[in-house]
């Protein structure tokens, strides 16, 4: 087995000595006399764990352990200080710049070897740890991906001989248990095609496809789907869209689609009666020019603790919510990881009459005018 690296930075001989007769038995050791120096030699061959020395002439203890720190890739090395001045104030000090523990000088080699072998050793058992986490996040990508496209091959053909039948069988009875089928299988694809969307955004590399398109299209076809689903369940539907929006952006336009087709879809499903509405504006966050959609409804609403909840995998805002409205909850989790990945926000809030907003927002990104695009924005207020 490769032995542990130690890397020792001291200014005095006669320390490193002490030090390296101690757990050179042990170890693989490296050595260096300055801050300069051991910074060059830590980010060239990462060791497994630092003995540090406070004071020293340029860059001392306390800003080697600061730079490393704040360097993802040598941030999480243990950093153990050695020191003849051990304080109250300077302990804590070193503490909340990151160092794991204190040696005191003189250097008690049986000290030395007990505090660096248990730190060690946690640091193995957590790497461990990690190692083992990422091999079941890959397994539990792969199990995803692999039984969603084994459920989806059947169901295609299911979905498909229901409405092939439909279309042809006259007796009422026989139609209503078809389309209780149809539906549940319609309800299966659709949880189905989540677990292959979070499987997939979950892959290495992927982004968003930038396009520019015609806004006030996209909002158009939007702005018609929502208020079908919604007349559909007996729901009022109203869309406000500010008149002055750009004719055309650029965006991934079918990655916005399905967060917001989603945000609608939940609304809808979640209000049992009363409104659904649909709010596009133009807004100026810290100096950036952003494009904020708003859902809101008059249904369930959220309870207070949940608001952040939601947005994680596999998770309604409360049991009863997940028996009268079935589902895996991936919903918001697909959402959010698709407006972080178009640089966007999204957050939910409470309606203080009843039901809920959900507020959407990416960065406006303006281009030229599209052909065939229209100037003009949908007129606000449409009801449906």
């Amino acid at each position: 087995m490769k032995r542990q690296t130690v890397m020792i930075v001291d200014d005095t001989p006669a320390n490193i000595e002490i030090l390296s007769e101690s757990l050179g038995d042990d170890y693989e050791l490296f050595f260096a006399t300055s801050g300069a120096d051991a910074l060059e030699l830590i980010r060239a061959d990462k060791p497994d764990l630092i003995l540090l020395d406070i004071m020293m002439p340029g860059m001392d203890g306390y800003q080697l352990c600061g730079i490393l720190k704040d360097d993802p890739g040598t941030r999480d090395i243990p950093i153990i200080f050695v020191t003849a001045m051990i304080g109250e104030e300077e302990e804590i000090k070193g503490l909340e710049l990151g160092a794991i523990d204190y040696l005191t000088k003189p250097i008690s080699p049986h000290i030395v070897k007990a505090r660096v072998k248990n730190h060690l050793e946690l640091k193995r058992y957590r790497d461990l740890l990690e190692t083992l986490a990422s091999a079941a996040d890959r397994a539990k990508k792969e199990f995803l991906r692999s039984v969603s496209h084994e459920l989806r091959t059947p169901l295609t053909p299911i979905i498909g001989m229901t409405d092939l039948v439909l279309n042809t069988e006259e007796d009422d009875n026989k139609r209503k248990y078809l389309t209780m089928v149809q539906k549940s299988a319609l309800r299966l694809l659709g949880i189905v095609e989540d677990l292959i969307e979070t499987s997939r955004l979950e892959g290495e590399g992927m982004a968003p496809e930038n396009h520019p398109f015609s806004l006030k299209a996209f909002l158009d076809t939007v702005t018609m789907e929502a208020q079908t689903v919604s007349s559909a369940k007996g729901l009022e539907f109203r869309a406000a869209i500010e008149p002055c929006l750009p004719d055309a952006i650029i965006a991934d336009q079918g990655m916005l689609h399905k967060v917001i087709t989603m945000l609608l879809s939940n609304a809808v499903k979640f209000t049992p009666e009363g409104e659904v509405a649909f709010e596009v504006s133009r807004q100026e966050v810290a100096g950036e020019s952003m494009l904020q959609f708003a859902v809101s409804d008059t249904g369930v609403g959220i309870d207070q603790g949940d608001l952040e909840r939601i947005f994680s995998e596999f998770t309604q805002s409360d049991g009863s919510i997940t028996r009268s409205f079935p589902g895996l909850g991936l919903g918001l989790t697909l959402a959010r990881r698709m407006t972080e990945l178009m640089d966007g926000s999204i957050w939910a809030e409470n309606r203080p009459d009843g039901g809920s907003i959900f507020q959407l927002q990416i960065p406006l990104v303006l281009a030229e005018t599209m052909p065939g695009a229209v100037a003009s924005a949908p007129a606000a207020g449409v009801k449906g």
